[in-house]
């Protein structure tokens, strides 16, 4: 198949989603036109996810917000054109990086500079949103994993968490545990900690569509704040789904929200509202910016989902 007719079957296929975004966020957008837009660059290339659709589909959410400016630059994977001596992105013209890169299965990583690149851009202050599976990459670079703080890893890599039913953290050691690993995907009941700005307005609990629950992801779990949880089926445990990171003089918002499997059509987890609404919130935390972007009205209650473009 040629990328022409690619490009106009995968347009095809988010139309809808597309619309009916739009529609929803109408009425918000109105309320922010007279803010400066974030600055925000999508980092993609390589995944055994759908990398490019998710791009897609996140970009068409900000830049429907209102509140983004949104740029592509895509590494250059493994097998693909041996570009690495010259893809150079310039984080610092940005607010936020999102990282939608997944090196699993020997698929590419990061030329150094690229990486102290990001490692000096972070530590003086840039916003890093990891987005899905780009937890799951470049396990050998040590500065990455302290900037995700916990990721798909195994057993005797770093620390897992869980939390207990009444919101206490317990840390669990290397070694102890499994590998990081998850089960099938569930409209899962996700119950929030504290009353970090992103999450300030929403309700206690609440049931997020198509998620992977991952059980034990680990890391070094420095400067970490674990945000929400939800009941992993398989273990019975409470396991970490969003936590932010400070590194140096940044911020790092990481979850298990956003995935899009190859071959995904109009994927719920990206129409799903509780995720439209938490990556806006988060996207203007880690951008230095007041969260502003309003809880609607049809945001997910403990007893159902809510997928964009369907009635409440």
């Amino acid at each position: 198949m040629n990328r022409s007719l690619v490009a106009v079957l995968l347009s095809v296929a988010l139309l809808a989603t597309s619309s009916s975004l739009c529609s929803c966020m109408q009425s918000a957008t109105c309320q922010h036109t007279e803010r400066e837009n974030i600055r925000v660059l999508i980092v993609d290339g390589f995944s055994n996810h759908d990398w490019k659709q998710t791009t897609v589909l996140v970009r068409q959410i900000l830049e429907a917000s209102g509140l983004f400016s949104v740029d592509v630059s895509s590494a250059p994977s493994a097998d693909g054109p041996s570009d690495g001596e010259t893809w150079r992105p310039p984080f610092d013209a940005y607010d936020v990086v999102i990282q939608n890169c997944n090196s699993i299965g020997d698929r590419g990583a990061w030329p150094e500079q690229v990486q102290q690149d990001l490692e000096r851009y972070v530590s003086q202050g840039g916003g890093v949103y990891i987005l899905h599976s780009g937890n799951n990459a470049f396990p050998q670079w040590e500065e990455y994993n302290k900037m995700i703080g916990l990721g798909w890893r195994n057993k005797n890599f770093g620390w897992a968490i869980t939390i207990d039913n009444d919101g206490r953290l317990r840390r669990i050691p290397p070694g102890e545990g499994a590998n990081t690993g998850h089960g099938k995907r569930i409209d899962a009941l996700l119950t929030r900690l504290g009353e970090h700005p992103i999450h300030r307005g929403l309700p206690q609990s609440w049931r997020a569509a198509d998620l992977e629950v991952y059980r034990y992801a680990r890391g070094p779990a420095e400067n970490l704040t674990v945000l929400s949880y939800a009941r992993e089926p398989e273990t019975g445990l409470n396991f970490p789904i969003e936590w932010v990171v400070r590194y140096g003089e940044g911020r790092i918002y990481n979850s298990t929200f956003g995935h899009v499997w190859t071959g995904a059509s109009n994927p719920p987890a990206m129409r799903c509202v509780a995720f439209q609404t938490l990556l806006i919130r988060a996207m203007e935390w880690v951008g230095g910016r007041e969260v502003t972007w309003p809880v609607p009205d049809n945001f997910p209650t403990d007893k159902n989902i809510q997928l964009s473009g369907e009635n409440s």
